[in-house]
């Protein structure tokens, strides 16, 4: 499959991903849905290019430096991720989200812990799109010839930080907004990243 053809499929089916999302979700506004619909696909994209060097290493081959696969699928994990960023904030930025979600104490969370999880979940969001614009900025061929591949490697790597980042962003507002399923599959999608890693890691350590 030519790059063309694997974007152009990424975009269909995230734009059916987002029609449906944003049609069926049961959210009040358009932009919750947006918001709602972007991070999960964001989420799932990004977890997805992560996975690709591990599973290689796991199937007993040596990743190279470059993935075109690892790099198209994180490039529409970026992009969603920026798009929920935006929608994230004219949701969450605002006086009526505040007061329903924030300030107002729950037998499970006083405001207490529901103020700094919101802080740190508007903060981590900030850090996640920053570094989503740096992913994209370094996403292309040249950007790989012009810093050299042991730069734009660690520059790479700051896309397991956005995945770490973007899970606990996620578990924060979950919990703040008391979605129980969501916060669960959250967490277990983490569980199975972590655990293919290490089975990465060790079969890593056998071929060496």
């Amino acid at each position: 499959m030519t790059r063309i053809r694997r974007h152009l499929g990424l975009l269909v089916a995230s734009l059916v991903a987002l029609t449906v999302g944003a049609w069926l979700a049961p959210y009040v506004t358009a932009w919750e849905r947006v918001s709602v619909v972007s991070a999960w696909l964001c989420l799932g994209f990004l977890a997805s290019a992560l996975l690709i060097g591990p599973l290689q290493r796991i199937r007993g081959d040596d990743p190279p430096l470059n993935i075109y696969l690892r790099r198209d699928i994180g490039i529409w994990a970026a992009l969603h991720g920026l798009l929920h960023f935006y929608a994230g904030n004219v949701v969450a930025m605002n006086s009526v989200y505040v007061a329903a979600f924030v300030r107002t104490p729950t037998p499970e969370l006083p405001v207490t812990i529901r103020d700094p999880l919101f802080s740190f979940g508007a903060t981590a969001g900030l850090v996640i799109a920053i570094i989503f614009l740096l992913l994209l900025a370094i996403s292309s061929d040249r950007a790989l010839r012009w810093l050299g591949p042991k730069k734009w490697k660690w520059l790479q790597r700051s896309a397991h930080a956005s995945l770490w980042l973007t899970v606990t962003h996620g578990i924060a507002y979950q919990l703040l907004e008391a979605r129980m399923l969501p916060l669960l599959a959250t967490v277990l999608l983490s569980i199975w990243v972590i655990a293919t890693q290490i089975r990465a890691r060790r079969a890593a350590k056998q071929l060496n």
